[in-house]
């Protein structure tokens, strides 16, 4: 095992404004559905987890099964509430570095880590590593749109060990596609549940990136 970290972008370095769950989370509240957050939250990953490979015009990322999150919230997916649904724009163009990542990155690089992003993303994530100034703190960015495969697949992470060697954990901020991902490519993994939406998840997690660096500075 050498001195790499694994780390997602979305939400664990990255924050986005608003999240991807929450104009679904929101317009169901405005429908007069009785649910939180939390739940829209992990209906929308649980089902996300299942795919692993991109849809083609979506670019590195694939579409959401309504019906199936529905399913999950215990909503009946009526025809007309599914195609409301399809209207709503999921993925935001604002975004902005959390306020722990760039002390995360630049202390992982005074410990000598090589930094490889392992993310799901569309071309964009070019973009947002350019215009938060990450590129001097990440040796690669492995994404979903240059592969045609996604987490949790496993080849996604196989493909980072293969240049860089087996990292000491993967960071994400998913149980389904980060956690579960890693687990299933030989990787240690850490779930970074900033909002304590996996309380009930028995799984190697931490609040911040910060308890990371502790996590690391104890090998």
């Amino acid at each position: 095992m050498g001195k790499v970290i694994f780390v997602d972008m979305g939400e664990t370095l990255v924050s986005f404004s608003p999240k991807f769950h929450q104009p679904l989370y929101e317009f169901l509240v405005k429908k007069g559905y009785k649910v939180n957050e939390k739940q829209v939250f992990r209906a929308v990953y649980k089902s996300l987890g299942k795919d692993h490979f991109p849809d083609p015009v979506l670019g590195g990322l694939s579409e959401l099964d309504f019906k199936e999150v529905l399913y999950d919230l215990k909503i009946c997916p009526k025809r007309c509430l599914i195609e409301q649904l399809k209207s709503l724009v999921l993925l935001s163009g604002h975004w902005e570095l959390f306020d722990d990542a760039k002390l995360f990155l630049s202390e992982l690089k005074k410990y000598g880590y090589k930094v490889v992003m392992i993310t799901n993303a569309t071309r964009s994530v070019y973009k947002i590593v350019d215009d938060l100034d990450l590129t001097s703190y990440l040796d690669d960015i492995i994404a979903s749109c240059d592969l045609g495969i996604m987490k949790p697949h496993p080849r996604i992470f196989r493909i980072g060990i293969e240049k860089y060697g087996k990292p000491v954990f993967h960071i994400g901020d998913i149980y389904e596609i980060d956690y579960i991902g890693a687990l299933r490519a030989g990787i240690t993994p850490i779930l970074l549940d900033r909002y304590n939406y996996y309380d009930d998840i028995n799984a190697n997690k931490v609040k911040n990136l910060l308890e990371v660096l502790e996590l690391i500075k104890n090998i």
